[in-house]
């Protein structure tokens, strides 16, 4: 037999497990300036979840030559000239430079579809409701929670909506989806770091 036919042969098989479905969901809300991240990838027979949430602020920052620069612009560049108040433009640049400092505290965990059927109906049912869109009448709410909401299907386009605070009367499928995300962690592995206020009432 030939030598390269047999090596191959022989060779160990690694098969990996495809992502089906993902959907990413961000959250920011300013009156506790929290954010956070979640991810929801479906594999062959697993469910695998993880989040993200910002934690503090490196004291580094102060060091960061991008920061100490920004800071030196001219008062015309750093405040409105009309308002007084900070520029967009450097509040961009400053919220850039801070991203790079924050610590965030991260965790994941995967189970098999068929040990949560209640979740896995819940990641399907979110997914229908994100086809439909957002209702009709846009809601609006001070100090509220942004939702970044990315559902990537395999060979199709990925469908994206940006949802200001769900609840149970707003967009009920996806502020229990976040819930019942953040809660996998609560109850399966007991974290008590993910409090509310961590999770912007999730």
């Amino acid at each position: 037999m030939n030598l390269k036919l047999l090596a191959f042969i022989l060779s160990p098989v690694f098969v990996f497990a495809q992502t089906k479905r993902e959907i990413k969901i961000s959250g920011v809300t300013t009156v506790f300036r929290n954010s956070f991240y979640l991810n929801i990838k479906e594999l062959d027979n697993k469910i695998k979840v993880s989040y993200k949430i910002r934690d503090s602020l490196s004291p580094n920052l102060r060091y960061d030559k991008d920061y100490i620069a920004l800071n030196e612009k001219p008062n015309s560049y750093i405040y409105e000239e009309t308002t007084g108040t900070l520029s967009e433009k450097y509040l961009d640049s400053l919220v850039e430079i801070m991203n790079r400092h924050y610590f965030y505290t991260c965790d994941s965990l995967e189970f098999s579809k068929a040990k949560n059927k209640a979740y896995f109906k819940l990641i399907n049912e979110s997914i229908a409701s994100s086809k439909k869109g957002l209702p009709l009448k846009r809601r609006s709410v001070i100090d509220g929670t942004l939702i970044n909401f990315i559902v990537a299907e395999e060979g199709k386009h990925n469908r994206r909506m940006q949802i200001e605070s769900p609840d149970k009367e707003y967009m009920p499928l996806i502020a229990d989806l976040i819930t019942e995300t953040f809660d996998l962690f609560r109850k399966g592995k007991n974290d008590k770091y993910l409090t509310q206020r961590r999770t912007s009432g999730y």
